[in-house]
């Protein structure tokens, strides 16, 4: 189904993912913090979709802990998918933290910057009539990105520990800039 060039890009990419959450998950049970011990446990889902400037949906889980300031910082990591089924397709894994600039709560402001990497899939733009054979890597184009940004964020508390969330994120990715709705349950 794939070619060559396919297969390998994909053995990269998914050696890369596992490498990236292996080293999310094991460099953040050792930080102390007082009389405290950080675990990093996954006690919430994130769900996110950007309409605007990239469309893309994100699922992930959430690691919230606080840190000396008594401000909460909270670990995303997330899978993203954009796929037309035809002509572009990106998928991606990255780890996104928000810092909350309010006392010991998880709603306002906050920061965030996030790090990933993005691999993207599309067709050439040169003209084809008859469009590329899924068959073959001819007419496609095929390339890995970083996903490195910094922005701003609401979050609305919905119930309990539930939140809806707007976020804008801006830095060095295959699009410059995103916006995401996001809901964290």
């Amino acid at each position: 189904m794939y070619g060559k060039k396919m297969r390998k890009n994909t053995i990269i990419l998914f050696i890369l993912i596992f490498l990236l959450v292996n080293s999310i998950l094991s460099a953040q049970t050792k930080t102390i913090i007082k009389n405290d011990s950080v675990k990093f446990k996954f006690d919430q889902k994130y769900i996110s979709i950007s309409p605007l400037i990239a469309p893309r949906i994100c699922l992930g889980l959430t690691s919230t802990y606080k840190l000396e300031n008594q401000h909460l910082q909270e670990a995303i990591i997330y899978f993203h998918a954009f796929d037309t089924f035809s002509a572009y397709k990106v998928y991606g894994i990255a780890t996104r933290n928000n810092t909350y600039f309010l006392r010991n709560t998880k709603h306002g402001f906050f920061g965030l910057w996030n790090f990933g990497y993005d691999f993207i899939q599309m067709e050439d733009w040169t003209y084809n009539p008859g469009g590329p054979n899924p068959d073959d890597d001819e007419g496609i184009i095929t390339y890995g990105f970083i996903n490195l940004a910094v922005g701003l964020g609401y979050s609305f508390q919905m119930k309990n520990d539930t939140y809806f969330r707007l976020e804008w994120d801006v830095g060095l990715k295959y699009f410059l800039s995103n916006i995401y709705i996001s809901y964290v349950w």
